[in-house]
């Protein structure tokens, strides 16, 4: 066996994967015959893994393979050259007729960065319009403007280092231990080696709230006004390095003005924030009291109607004693996706160019030059909300999406779905035909998929990772690149002759070696790669780029930002009430645990889905009994956007009284109808463009009407269900149904018969259970492989009984995927055990989040509600938590 160093396919940490595939040519056809682990010698992960990069292999056999290009609801496949002729045919054709905004991309943070290069290479330099964007709009673009904004590029000063090197690591608006799992084990690793405090801003207890020593429950969409009234505390404590603001900095004055002006007394500020006056001098007093401070934001800061400023405000506070660039300080931006950066690197914004570069004469002159293009884009094109905007408006008229599902991911669902409707031509590349983008498609083409692709990707600490195939394209998949390329050149441009993914990327290094030299201010400067070698390229170990002589993995260390002039820029936020009120109830989505996206690549491994199984609405208990509900129960969620979404009501007292949580993960597919964001309207950060994905009003209303339920084997239909859909199991799989009470079975092919609130629906054929259905105005909960286990059985009356029974013993969730651990076995174990040494003891016992460490939280979560001593069990994990 040979071993083939790549990369992780899912969040923005970049872990290195080592796989041994077949030893003739280093490519299997198969996964079956690969193994995988942790690449030790990676510096993102040094061998660790999270569950979903555990289960990567387990992920390849994907159902709805879409393998050969073809034409939407065609049976028959097209060949790539009549596919690639198409497109070229319907995108010169809508331009001459037009103009060039008429057309337009839509990319992925999934895409490598040579794709990426080749997309925003024909688009703005050939096409003449900078309509490229990305889902990184929907994630990342807040920060990309924040940074721009206080440094002048768009660059993340610091390495995962500095969460080791820092005192105190602040997380805000950063579900961490779910989202970027292995970083998070890095923290709770220098937590234990040397006391790195953690603190944790979010207005829901996640389970990296759990695990922390400050844990600030903020009213949702207050950070702003938190970290404003910091910056002010903080210059008026005199934290703050004199010599560092004279030589390095502009517009501290100003912002300290604007800020006098905008903020209310200190007590009316923290009551909108919902914190003490002693939480708030706590949190000045670790800013203020430790050298070594780092703050990290993700989609909670993001996502939000001033997710920039928010970062503005977190970045003042760190300019002000000269922490950007330094050892465990400064801020640092948390990437969603594996490539958000490596997109955004080569300008795969519709408000950049290329390698950090605008719009201006200068800067288009430059690129164009390089490119040899006549044509080059001269102004920003739309972001992804106005995009989606204008093709429903008939202003845009073809579009290419690729590696991503908007109409699940885009907020506003209705709007997105016109769009796809009205467009006269939609092409989406993807590895799945089972998207709900991909249905809304034109013309289908099948992209090259992790473990068949080969290329770069950038991580969240600016470091370039080789992404490599190790198992041989099913069907006529090919690279997204080498389909723009084809297009390319049928559409008589020059410039597109690409070999491999080694030639683009060895242009994209060149072009910054010329950006660099034009603005030496710059720092995004790759050109030592510009020469490389096919055999370099494909031997490449990862690297953080700049590449500067003296290996320093930090940017901005000596004080010099990317603006003309060298110096940074203190920001003054925009200080806007959000006007929610205390009887509004409001919808936070997020990421689940062990699920990516819109579940095309996750949602058929047994053990990921096994967390959350169906979709679902979490509140906390009293909201739940306030307004009359039932846990387990279906509810309609509705918004003054429209529409309705059914799910099962769920308690999660980790939640304030005035909060709803859903997955983002879940969608038409599952629902019945669209994803939760079907409900968000299309607010959006002024400035980045950014949507706000959090803190929605929605009504919830109960549907005692509806009944759900689980089917396993050859059950005959039902008519007019609301939803069905399929969960894979160990062995087997069940599906999910939810239906009207007025359509319920009424006769059976078999044994009908009731347990509690469960209907037991039992077919047989021969004498042996064919198929059985369980029914119920509840949740149905039960262990469903043990179930799947007597399909096939002859119908004895032990069997029944026996299926009596699992009815009535419930299930008991997974908690550790990685060691197999439910919720049921803790708690017995846990029960052996006493204070301190409980969760030790489980751990022991059990191995339950000794693994990647992503049920930690979970975990701490369990015991705390079973247990009353469960505080002593808590601060075993180190520190004392919520002192």
């Amino acid at each position: 066996m040979k071993q083939i160093q790549t990369n992780c396919a899912y969040c923005g940490v970049g872990c290195g994967i080592s796989v041994s595939a077949a030893a003739q040519t280093g490519v299997a056809v198969s996964p079956s015959i690969c193994t995988l682990k942790g690449d030790a010698d990676h510096p993102a992960n040094f061998g660790h893994l999270c569950q979903k990069g555990e289960r990567l292999l387990d992920t390849l056999p994907l159902p709805h393979a879409l393998r050969y290009p073809r034409l939407a609801n065609a049976a028959a496949t097209l060949s790539w050259d009549d596919a690639t002729d198409l497109v070229a045919e319907k995108f010169a054709s809508t331009i001459a007729q037009y103009g060039a905004d008429s057309v337009a991309f839509y990319l992925s943070g999934q895409l490598l960065t040579e794709d990426y290069y080749v997309a925003n290479k024909l688009a703005k330099g050939f096409w003449g319009t900078a309509n490229v964007d990305t889902n990184s709009r929907l994630c990342m673009s807040s920060a990309v403007s924040a940074h721009i904004r206080a440094f002048g590029e768009d660059v993340v000063p610091g390495c995962y280092q500095d969460f080791e090197l820092a005192d105190v690591v602040v997380l805000v608006g950063a579900n961490t231990a779910w989202t970027h799992p292995v970083l998070f084990q890095r923290i709770l690793r220098a937590r234990e080696s040397h006391g790195t405090k953690l603190v944790v801003i979010d207005p829901r207890r996640t389970a990296t709230a759990r695990q922390a020593d400050l844990h600030l429950a903020i009213s949702p969409d207050s950070d702003l006004w938190l970290f404003s009234l910091l910056f002010k505390k903080l210059h008026q404590s005199s934290a703050v390095n004199p010599a560092y603001l004279e030589a390095h900095t502009d517009g501290l004055t100003n912002a300290l003005t604007n800020l006098d002006n905008w903020l209310a007394a200190d007590s009316d500020v923290l009551a909108y924030c919902g914190i003490s006056q002693l939480q708030f001098d706590q949190l000045l007093a670790l800013y203020r009291d430790h050298k070594a401070v780092l703050t990290a934001s993700c989609m909670g800061v993001n996502q939000s109607i001033h997710g920039t400023d928010t970062t503005n405000a977190i970045i003042n506070c760190h300019l002000l004693n000269g922490d950007i660039g330094k050892p465990g300080r400064g801020f640092f931006s948390l990437t969603g996706q594996p490539n958000a950066m490596g997109g955004r690197e080569v300008g795969g914004l519709a408000t950049q160019l290329a390698n950090h570069l605008g719009f201006a004469e200068d800067e288009r002159a430059l690129v164009a030059d390089f490119w040899g293009s006549d044509n080059i884009a001269t102004h920003a094109g739309v972001s992804a909300l106005d995009m989606f905007q204008a093709m429903a408006d008939g202003k845009i008229k073809a579009v290419w999406i690729m590696a991503t599902n908007p109409l699940a991911s885009l907020p506003d669902s209705t709007l997105v779905q016109k769009a796809l409707e009205t467009c006269p031509f939609v092409v989406v590349s993807d590895i799945s035909s089972d998207t709900d983008t991909a249905r809304m498609a034109d013309l289908l083409l099948p992209a090259q998929g992790w473990s068949e692709k080969s290329g770069t990707t950038t991580n969240c600490e600016r470091r370039i990772t080789r992404q490599r195939a190790f198992i041989t394209s099913k069907g006529e998949a090919k690279a997204d690149w080498w389909m723009v390329a084809e297009v390319a050149k049928k559409m008589g441009y020059a410039g597109f002759d690409y070999a491999s993914a080694a030639d683009i990327f060895r242009e994209f290094a060149a072009l910054s070696a010329k950006v660099k030299q034009a603005y030496p201010h710059k720092q995004l400067d790759l050109a030592k790669f510009a020469e490389l070698s096919d055999a370099d390229y494909d031997a490449l170990k990862p690297q953080q780029w700049p590449l500067s002589a003296d290996r320093n993995p930090r940017v901005y260390s000596y004080g010099e930002f990317s603006f003309t002039d060298g110096r940074a820029r203190f920001v003054t936020p925009a200080l806007v009430d959000t006007h929610y009120t205390a009887e509004q109830l409001l919808l936070i989505s997020g990421r689940s645990r062990d699920q990516w996206h819109t579940r095309t690549r996750t949602g058929h491994v047994a053990q990921l889905v096994s967390h959350e199984q169906q979709p679902c609405v979490y509140a906390h208990s009293s909201t739940i009994s306030a307004l009359q509900l039932v846990e387990g129960q279906m509810v309609a969620l509705t918004s003054p956007v429209g529409g309705e979404l059914l799910l099962q009501l769920m308690a999660d007292d980790a939640l304030q009284a005035n909060q709803l949580f859903m997955a983002m993960h879940w969608t038409g597919r599952e629902t019945g109808s669209f994803s939760v964001n079907q409900l968000l309207d299309t607010r959006r950060d002024p400035v980045s463009k950014q949507p706000a994905f959090k803190g929605q009003p929605v009504t919830i209303t109960s549907r005692n009407d509806i009944w759900q339920g689980i089917e396993w084997g050859d059950v005959s239909a039902i008519d007019r269900v609301l939803y069905r859909f399929t969960q894979v199991l160990s062995d087997s799989h069940c599906q999910h149904v939810a239906l009207q009470q007025q359509y319920l079975p009424q006769t059976i092919n078999g044994l009908k018969w009731q347990i509690g609130q469960v209907d037991i629906h039992c077919e047989l054929a021969n004498g042996r259970i064919s198929a059985i259905r369980l029914l119920s105005p509840l949740r149905v909960a039960v262990d469903k492989d043990a179930v799947a286990k007597l399909i096939g059985q002859v119908a004895t009356a032990q069997l029944l009984g026996k299926l009596e029974q699992l009815v009535r013993a419930g299930d008991s969730p997974l908690v550790c995927v990685c060691k197999g651990v439910t919720r049921e076995q803790i708690i017995t174990v846990a029960h052996s055990f006493t204070g301190k040494c409980r969760i030790e003891g489980v751990q022991q016992l059990t191995g339950c989040s000794t693994g990647c460490g992503s049920c930690r939280g979970e975990l701490i979560s369990i015991l705390e509600t079973e247990f009353s001593d469960a505080a002593a069990a808590v601060v075993t994990l180190g520190g004392a938590h919520n002192a």
